[in-house]
């Protein structure tokens, strides 16, 4: 088997109704598919590590999600970001690669947007792995977004009065953060510009217990307080999940590449394919 590093990834692009996407690809495409979804801060390059690992068994897609990356809307009047808006557009993505089936996998704010398209397209994911994953509501992390939202809404004082707070380290920490947050808007707008209406619509509280797909859960052993309540809402809203911790590593996922792949692995062969049903020609 070739080296991860042997591995070629390709790049594509295509020019949809509701925008133009981009995507990393390996593999073959007549093998088993496997889609990768990034997270809040991150764009498809997140994947690529693991997608070196996958690519010789597997036909391996990670797309930037619209507003992320190189992918982008387009005309005057661009849609609002959204949980619903990303489903679309993955699914328009795959339906023009005539993509049947596949394997979702998930970090973060992609994994509430894998969770709610598997619940929308149930026949079409075979599987679905997720990491740290949003899209739930629990009681220990009400009120985590608050800072951001006030860092990032329109309306907020908050960004005036920063420059006047001096040099301590938590005007620092605000600063700082506030300017990784301005390197994703879409990722703001889908978290923290929208009501809470509009969020608490697109939770994924109810629909999680009606997957009952193979869905594995990874956990870094060295996850961060936020990320282990999250995966442990996912574990108990989830009717038949999996939890795999998995080593700490410094790569672009905080997990073990290798360790990873190897999960991933065995998930695929204990749930393998299911093949579509032939219809003869009358």
């Amino acid at each position: 088997m070739p080296l991860p590093t042997d591995i070629p990834i390709r790049t594509s692009r295509i020019k949809l109704p509701l925008g133009s996407l981009f995507w990393h690809e390996g593999g073959k495409p007549q093998s088993e598919t496997v889609v990768f979804l990034h997270g809040s801060w991150h764009d498809s390059t997140q994947w690529l590590p693991l997608m070196r690992h996958l690519a010789p068994r597997y036909h391996c897609l990670a797309p930037d999600l619209l507003g992320f990356g190189e992918s982008w809307q387009e005309g005057k009047s661009p849609s609002p970001y959204s949980v619903a808006l990303q489903v679309e557009v993955l699914h328009s993505l795959l339906s023009a690669l005539r993509i049947q089936r596949l394997r979702l996998v998930a970090d973060s704010l992609g994994a509430w947007v894998a969770g709610q398209y598997a619940l929308t397209y149930p026949d079409q994911v075979q599987s679905l792995a997720v990491l740290a994953p949003e899209g739930v509501r629990d009681r220990e992390l009400r009120g985590r977004w608050r800072r951001d939202r006030w860092l990032v809404a329109p309306w907020s004082p908050l960004p005036l009065i920063l420059p006047w707070l001096g040099k301590a380290p938590w005007v620092k920490a605000l600063r700082d953060r506030r300017r990784c947050l301005r390197q994703s808007p879409a990722a703001c707008q889908i978290l923290f510009q929208r009501r809470t209406a509009a969020v608490e619509g697109e939770l994924l509280q109810q629909g999680l217990g009606k997957l009952w797909l193979p869905t594995l859960v990874l956990e870094s052993a060295a996850a961060d307080p936020v990320a282990h309540r999250l995966t442990q809402a996912w574990l108990r809203l989830l009717p038949n999940p999996q939890h795999h911790p998995l080593p700490p590593a410094d790569s672009p996922l905080g997990i073990d590449t290798a360790a990873c792949a190897a999960a991933l692995e065995r998930m695929a062969t204990a749930n393998p394919p299911l093949q579509l049903p032939i219809h003869s020609a009358t």
